[in-house]
C-alpha cells in the first residue's frame, strides 16, 4: 500500500461512549477540539455536520474527524440506531499533522460495510476493557486501540478502498449539494458518464442502496434537522428538500422514519 502511514506514537483513549436510543448523543453546536473522534455506525442512521455540510450514516460507516476540525453532531432517531463515539489523544502518524488520521483533502466517511465485524468486535472489546477496572485494563485497551486505528488505516489505504469508484463518490457529493433539484438517474449517471444501470449495479454494490434511494435517505435526513432545529413549516421543509408536493413528501417520511413529519417534530 502506497504511502500507508505509521503510528509514530501509542494512542490514548480519551473516551468512548455508547450511542442507542436510550443514550443518543447529544446535539452539539459547531465545535471543535483537540482530539481526533472516531464514530462507528453500528446500526441504523445518524446525521453529522462537518463545515456546514450534512453527512447522513448508515451502518458500518465510520467518520473520521480530525483534530480541530469544526462539526456538530446530531444522532438518528431511527429506533435501530447504535453506534459508538471514541474520543483519541496523542495520535499522530507520518505524513500528516498531529491528530489527524485521514489526509484533509479526503472524505471523512469511511464505507466499511465489508469490515463491520471486525471493526465492530474491536470497538466493543475496547468500550469493555476501558470500562473495566481489572489490573492490565488500561494496557489491554491502548493494544486494542492500537490494532482499531491500523485496520481502519488499512480499509482507508487499500487498494480497494483507495480506489472506490470515483463514480459512487462523485454521485453522493453531487446529490449532497443538489437534493433539493429533481434529481433523476439519468442525471447523476450522465454526470459520471454511465449508462444509468451500470451506475445503478455499482452504486448499489458500493453503497448499499440505489442512487435514488441514497437521494431519499438524504433529503429525509435533511429534512429531520431541519424539523428539530428550524421553525420552517412542514411544506416549506418538503420543498427545500426536493418536494414540492407536500403530501408526497408526508408520506415518504412516514415510510421511512414510522412517523409523519408533524409527529415527528413533536414527540422529537
Amino acid at each position: 500500500m502506497d504511502n500507508f502511514p505509521k503510528l509514530l506514537q501509542t494512542p490514548h483513549l480519551t473516551s468512548i461512549v455508547e450511542l442507542n436510543q436510550d443514550r443518543k448523543q447529544e446535539k452539539k453546536i459547531l465545535h471543535t477540539h483537540e482530539n481526533t473522534e472516531i464514530f462507528f455506525i453500528q446500526d441504523g442512521q445518524g446525521t453529522f455536520t462537518i463545515n456546514q455540510k450534512t453527512i447522513p450514516l448508515i451502518r458500518g460507516d465510520l467518520l473520521l474527524i480530525n483534530s480541530f476540525v469544526e462539526h456538530e453532531s446530531t444522532s438518528s432517531v431511527d429506533p435501530s440506531f447504535k453506534g459508538f463515539s471514541l474520543s483519541v489523544s496523542n495520535l499522530q502518524l507520518s505524513g500528516l499533522p498531529k491528530g489527524f488520521i485521514i489526509p484533509p483533502e479526503r472524505s471523512p466517511v469511511l464505507k466499511a460495510q465489508e469490515h463491520h465485524l471486525t471493526i465492530n468486535k474491536y470497538i466493543e472489546d475496547i468500550y469493555e476493557e476501558f470500562n473495566n477496572k481489572e489490573p492490565g485494563s488500561q494496557e489491554i485497551t491502548s493494544s486494542l486501540l492500537t490494532t482499531l486505528i491500523i485496520k481502519i488505516l488499512r480499509t482507508l489505504y487499500s487498494t480497494n478502498s483507495s480506489n472506490i469508484s470515483s463514480i459512487s463518490e462523485k454521485v453522493k457529493k453531487y446529490i449532497a449539494e443538489n437534493y433539493h433539484r429533481d434529481i433523476t438517474l439519468n442525471e447523476l449517471a450522465n454526470i459520471v458518464y454511465v449508462n444509468p444501470y451500470h451506475l445503478a449495479h455499482t452504486f448499489k454494490n458500493e453503497v448499499g442502496i440505489s442512487p435514488i434511494q441514497y437521494l431519499i435517505k438524504h433529503r429525509i435526513e435533511v429534512a429531520k434537522t431541519m424539523l428539530l432545529h428550524t421553525n420552517l413549516t412542514i411544506r416549506e421543509i418538503a420543498s427545500k428538500v426536493g418536494y414540492p408536493n407536500a403530501n408526497y413528501f408526508n408520506l415518504l417520511f412516514k415510510k421511512f422514519t414510522g412517523y409523519s413529519p408533524g409527529k415527528f417534530r413533536k414527540k422529537f
